[in-house]
């Protein structure tokens, strides 16, 4: 690091004087500073740097100094959706990463995947498309947050982004009406789309949008959805125990496997015709066989066998998926 730092400095002289760049000396006490910085900084950060090293410059000559920086390739001005200050990263030439970008303590986590850059290359030339640069940012919780996070939550702490299950009504009769005429049940899959603004929270069930006011959100708790619920947690007493296994597509159930019917979609002369089936949210369907080639597959559902196609049984969410014998 301290060659390539080593010749970070060679190269801002050449080029900095090339162009004939005024205060080229107070410049290079900035180049300086920032590079004995690793990985993300706001422009305080530079400051205090350049404090501790006793050299005092203004707001103004800094800036400059680092967009003079971004625009010969020695820094790179980055903002994320956290809402966090403009931040500069080191750029070395020929070295390339993308970001995990923590939503609750908005830690920033740099990662490269050399199969994730050949496959992005492979989509942009699938779609005749000639790719320039590209930038990845992955915004959820990181492994810290995650295991400090409860196991349920209610629904005003839910990030947007955040797919959540509804768990637990803790509320009065006269609300559990209100939030089920809104068509809100438990057991719904929901996303959040965003929290905060003007006190309220709006979340997608399906294809549709709710509002939901602080007071109820705070009345609905949730249980995270994915492949990271699967961690174990803190639950709300404190006791460990892990999530129960997070819902599945029927149309990735396997030969002999049950479960619980979560939510039906799909457009609606497809969906009305699984419900008249019996196929609805709450009811037990189990995986009876596949045929010889994968499709269709054969289900019982409250004691009938019927047939549907892998296409239509994509359409429906499963959970408490088990192996059973029949």
């Amino acid at each position: 690091m301290i060659n390539r730092h080593e010749q970070e400095k060679k190269q801002f002289r050449r080029l900095f004087q090339q162009q004939n760049v005024d205060k080229f000396d107070e410049r290079f006490k900035v180049l300086e500073a920032f590079l004995k910085l690793e990985h993300h900084v706001t422009r305080n950060d530079i400051l205090r740097q350049l404090k501790e090293d006793g050299i005092h410059l203004d707001d103004g000559f800094v800036n400059t100094s680092m967009e003079l920086l971004c625009r010969f390739g020695f820094a790179s001005r980055v903002a994320f959706d956290s809402g966090e200050d403009i931040l500069y990263e080191h750029r070395h030439l020929g070295v390339h990463h993308d970001h995990m970008v923590c939503a609750k303590c908005n830690a920033i986590l740099e990662f490269k995947d050399e199969a994730l850059e050949t496959l992005q290359q492979k989509v942009a030339e699938a779609y005749g498309f000639y790719m320039l640069q590209h930038k990845m940012e992955i915004y959820g919780l990181c492994s810290r947050c995650m295991a400090n996070r409860k196991k349920r939550v209610p629904l005003c702490k839910a990030k947007p982004g955040e797919k959540l299950i509804v768990k637990e009504l803790e509320a009065g009769k006269k609300m559990q009406l209100r939030i089920s005429s809104m068509g809100l049940k438990i057991g719904d899959l929901v996303e959040v789309v965003s929290n905060g603004f003007g006190g309220q929270v709006v979340i997608a069930v399906g294809e549709n949008r709710l509002v939901i006011g602080t007071g109820m959100a705070q009345k609905i708790w949730v249980q995270p959805f994915g492949r990271m619920s699967a961690l174990k947690i803190d639950s709300p007493k404190g006791t460990k125990e892990s999530f129960d296994a997070p819902p599945m597509d029927l149309s990735r159930m396997k030969a002999g496997q049950e479960g619980t019917i979560v939510r039906v979609s799909g457009e609606t002369q497809l969906r009305r015709r699984l419900l008249e089936m019996g196929i609805n949210r709450g009811t037990t369907i189990y995986v009876e066989k596949y045929a010889p080639l994968k499709d269709p597959l054969e289900l019982v559902v409250k004691g009938y066998h019927i047939s549907l196609r892998i296409e239509e049984a994509a359409n429906i969410l499963v959970e408490n998926v088990i192996f059973k014998k029949r």
